[in-house]
């Protein structure tokens, strides 16, 4: 028996509709006048809900459609490229009328070549000359007969109209060209019973409001019944994204290495990003084209140790000569590597023995393509000890991407205005079957060690991209893959 209280608002209208018929020839035909869609109402009736309310015959039909030729063809001239509208250019000049070719032509445009190409290989016209001006003939009445009775069929489909029981020939010829195909649709007779009609729909209430909780209605109504053991979609829940899955990856292995995590700021002076780093005051580097500048605020004020201060503009004239300002040193940027956290920290160490780590966002203005992005990560490392060399940081960076899986390395010999000797990593990319690189890293100078109070320490560091590692981990062929609310992974 049809439960009325588990109807959806859907089955309950068409049950609503189905009630004032006593049949209905054709399901998809009323689905499509009432504005319901047929599988959903052809799902409620395969069901067996209406089992006892509704008889049915299953049937076929035919229909044709346009293909994609066929919809071409019609866009060039709407209803059939064929005879019609080239027969009306022509005139009715008895049984061989003759058409103008340059005025055919100025009619039509485009589509005269297509006309009158098919009505030629059909030999129902010709092209001749008379009066000084070429001509289009008719020389096969029968033939544009037949193409103008193959335009109405045409016209019919485009139109979703009924044919005519005689376009039989008309729909093999259309078909044979590609301009239709055969679609074959499921459809239903049905006869509506009375007990159909005699169901009373009433009102069901699938809202239970604080109104009619205060006021008592709800006694009075009928509430839609919810199954509370019934089964529910499952719904994807919150979980890290991809980057944030491989930064706690990494920073597992760090920490099971024997670091400790540190941290910096976003927005930095450039004292802490280039001066303390040993980068001149006029490297390219500190250009507009590479930083990002701070328009508010555009300063911020250097460490209030002056020893250090003092220290980093000694080192800067006495290595790069001119005048040391700053002005330049204040000047508030992005950040443009996590370099600035170490140098933060060497300078609270004063030569203490140290294993750091940090993965946190850097910006630079570069140009984005498949490899490099505005804004991304950077897994800052640092060492300070006693005998480190070249062989030990190559030692701790191998040992860091075995972990993760990569054993196809290369270093390779680099500048770096404060590390010496310097090393970028490079890594074997699958998906673009050559080498990215994936960070730098080095030795750092003494002329930056100093000023921060590590002088008389070896200390190895290395900055390395967290975004080109996840497109080794996860074989991504840009960059922008892996950012974004629809990554595709």
């Amino acid at each position: 028996m049809l439960d009325l209280l588990q109807l959806t608002g859907k089955q309950r209208q068409f049950v609503d509709l189905l009630q004032r018929q006593q049949s209905v020839a054709s399901l998809r035909s009323l689905c499509a006048e009432a504005g319901f869609d047929f599988n959903f109402i052809n799902g409620f009736l395969l069901s067996g809900a209406l089992d006892g309310y509704v008889q049915w015959q299953e049937h076929t039909q035919q229909t044709w459609v346009l293909t994609a030729k066929g919809e071409d063809v019609n866009g060039v001239l709407p209803g059939f490229p064929l005879a019609e509208r080239l027969l009306q250019g022509m005139g009715d000049g008895g049984a061989f009328p003759r058409g103008n070719r340059a005025a055919l032509q100025a009619e039509l445009g485009s589509g005269f070549s297509l006309n009158y190409g098919a009505l030629r290989r059909e030999q129902a016209v010709d092209l001749a000359d008379g009066d000084g001006e070429g001509v289009v003939t008719v020389l096969r009445p029968s033939v544009l007969a037949a193409y103008q009775q193959r335009q109405a069929v045409f016209r019919a489909i485009a139109a979703g109209e009924p044919l005519d029981r005689g376009g039989t020939a008309s729909l093999e010829w259309l078909q044979q060209q590609g301009y239709i195909a055969s679609r074959v649709e499921l459809d239903y007779g049905l006869t509506v019973l009375p007990a159909l009609q005699a169901l009373d729909l009433g009102e069901v209430v699938t809202t239970l409001t604080s109104e009619l909780i205060l006021s008592g209605q709800w006694r009075q109504v009928d509430l839609k019944p919810y199954d509370i053991r019934a089964e529910v979609p499952d719904v994807a829940y919150g979980r890290p994204t991809i980057l944030t899955q491989c930064i706690q990856r990494i920073r597992d292995i760090f920490l099971n290495m024997g670091f400790d995590e540190m941290s910096g700021y976003l927005v930095e002076s450039a004292f802490w990003n280039f001066d303390a780093l040993f980068t001149p005051q006029d490297h390219p580097a500190r250009e507009v084209q590479d930083t990002f500048y701070l328009a508010n605020p555009q300063t911020l004020p250097l460490p209030s140790d002056r020893a250090l201060v003092r220290g980093v503009r000694q080192v800067h004239e006495a290595n790069y000569g001119g005048n040391w300002t700053e002005a330049e040193a204040s000047r508030a940027i992005l950040r443009a590597h996590t370099t600035t956290s170490t140098a933060r920290r060497l300078h609270q160490l004063q030569g203490k023995d140290g294993k750091y780590f940090s993965i946190d966002r850097v910006f630079r203005n570069e140009t984005v393509d498949r490899t490099h992005l505005a804004e991304f990560h950077q897994i800052e490392g640092v060492v300070v000890g006693e005998l480190l060399s070249v062989r030990t940081l190559m030692g701790y960076l191998t040992y860091f991407y075995e972990r993760l899986g990569f054993k196809d390395l290369k270093f390779k010999p680099t500048y770096n205005p404060y590390t010496e000797p310097s090393l970028e990593v490079f890594a074997y990319h699958p998906p673009s079957d050559r080498y990215i690189e994936v960070g730098n890293s080095g030795l750092f100078r003494q002329e930056m060690l100093a000023p921060l109070g590590c002088g008389e320490k070896a200390t190895v560091a290395w900055g390395l991209g967290l975004e080109r590692i996840a497109m080794l981990l996860y074989g991504v062929e840009k960059l922008s893959d892996l950012i974004g609310p629809d990554i595709q992974l």
